[in-house]
């Protein structure tokens, strides 16, 4: 027996009971893919019948429809895939790169894959070119030190000064990287991710895609291996109650009243739900739910899937520039891979920021769904001729992963609280940098070694 092999049995033995982890979203998964690797029981608990919380997939009409478009960003950088390499199975995902990526003007211009593209984007004019540049430059090459104190900053603050054209330029890249708008990005957020697209930094600017089809596939190969390290993912199971005793926690309550011991509870869906939620009155003082309830910044989207008899690009990605498009975002999901849609038909996914209160009216989203298809037929003549069906989703509240200038970052939800022992956090509402899905998966990197330092105690 190895040494790894030895700690994982040491770690086996000395836990009573096994960790209990809320939620199997790509956060919770993640944390339990490290903490199984390391010897240590878990226990899943998710109140859905499926893995993958805001990123689970579902077929309709023999295409896998992602709930939202999501993405892979840094690709093999990603902290989703530094934990899979980690634990050694990240051969297990196959991943589609996704790289043919445009503006829509009244024409298609390329998206700048790297700062040296600046130069070359036919859609800015040569002038704002050279301006963009002494911007993002600085940016790219800043340490992540120095991009902390630009958290409180909005990134309006620099994008105001700029043309038209240069401003959309920002939209895009703030719809691609935190489906959100500029103004609600800290400038600080939007330099860490410039930061890790710069390859003489080690970085990338290139995202993937489960090869497979359905972004939920990541969470489906970390649960596979939790369950084959002895460790369980419960399925339609919902947390009444974390049990918390003398400011230690001993259990949790199941929703049809049955208890599980434990002396660790990490919690993976946003913090400002769960000490709303799952908590008696007293665990946390009105200060800390308080500064716990800033956090609950939410954004709402329209999206669209559209099937179709025949592609219309070859292209992945397509950012309509200007004001006057209602459609912020054209993705081919075929074009990215062909196993989310039957043989002979494509899919692709049509997504608008809205206000909430348009989320929840039938008309206005029946207007916005007119709105894209004509902007589709303009861009795409063969559009209406090809279009098989349609299917709208509206999402009142998508948890934002930057939340707004001065709550990124370290001012975030941090991952263990002084309140109560054995209780942590992760997630995208928890301490973290990133785009999406990665800032869940930095989250649970960041939260393990506490987790670990707690489990070794016992």
């Amino acid at each position: 027996m190895n040494s790894k092999d030895y700690t994982k049995e040491i770690s086996k033995k000395s836990l009573k009971n096994p960790v209990v982890i809320i939620g199997a979203g790509v956060g919770g998964l993640s944390t339990a893919t490290l903490l199984v690797n390391d010897g240590f029981p878990v226990s899943i608990y998710e109140k859905s019948e499926h893995v993958g919380g805001r990123t689970a997939s579902m077929k309709f009409r023999n295409h896998i429809l992602d709930n939202g478009f999501h993405i892979m960003p840094f690709y093999k950088k990603s902290a989703i895939y530094e934990i899979l390499k980690d634990v050694k199975i990240e051969n297990r995902l196959k991943l589609a790169i996704v790289d043919k990526i445009a503006f829509y003007d009244n024409g298609f211009h390329t998206y700048p894959k790297g700062i040296g593209d600046i130069l070359k984007m036919s859609l800015i004019p040569f002038k704002s070119r050279i301006s963009l540049l002494k911007i993002l430059l600085p940016m790219a090459f800043t340490s992540m030190e120095k991009a902390e104190e630009l958290d409180s900053v909005p990134l309006t603050q620099v994008t105001s000064k700029l043309d038209f054209h240069s401003k959309q330029f920002f939209d895009a890249v703030c719809m691609l990287a935190f489906a959100d708008s500029p103004e609600h990005i800290s400038l600080g957020e939007f330099a860490r991710t410039i930061i890790r697209a710069n390859p003489f930094k080690g970085g990338t600017s290139e995202f993937a895609y489960p090869d497979m089809g359905g972004y939920d596939r990541i969470s489906e190969v970390m649960a596979n291996y939790v369950e084959e390290q002895d460790s369980k993912v419960n399925l339609g199971h919902s947390i009444k109650k974390v049990i918390v005793q003398n400011k230690k926690v001993t259990g949790i309550e199941l929703s049809d009243g049955k208890t599980v011991e434990t002396d660790c509870v990490i919690i993976s869906y946003p913090a400002y739900h769960a000490i709303n939620q799952l908590f008696e009155p007293g665990v946390f003082d009105d200060d800390f739910i308080k500064k716990t309830n800033r956090l609950n910044k939410t954004t709402s989207v329209v999206e669209v899937h559209f099937a179709l008899s025949k592609a219309l690009d070859d292209r992945q990605v397509v950012f309509p520039v200007g004001d006057n498009y209602v459609s912020k975002g054209i993705f081919f999901i075929s074009n990215i891979t062909p196993s989310v849609s039957p043989e002979g038909e494509h899919l692709i996914i049509v997504g608008t920021p809205v206000k909430p209160e348009e989320t929840e009216d039938p008309q206005r989203i029946k207007d916005i769904v007119s709105k894209m298809k004509q902007e589709l037929s303009e861009i795409y003549p063969d559009f209406d001729e090809a279009l098989l069906w349609d299917r709208p989703m509206a999402w009142k509240l998508v948890e934002a992963v930057v939340k707004e200038p001065g709550l990124v970052w370290k001012h975030k939800m941090p991952h263990s609280v002084p309140h109560v022992d054995g209780l942590f956090f992760v997630g995208d509402s928890t301490v973290s940098y990133g785009i999406g899905t990665d800032s869940a998966a930095h989250s649970a990197v960041l939260a393990h070694p506490l987790i670990k330092k707690h489990l070794s105690s016992f």
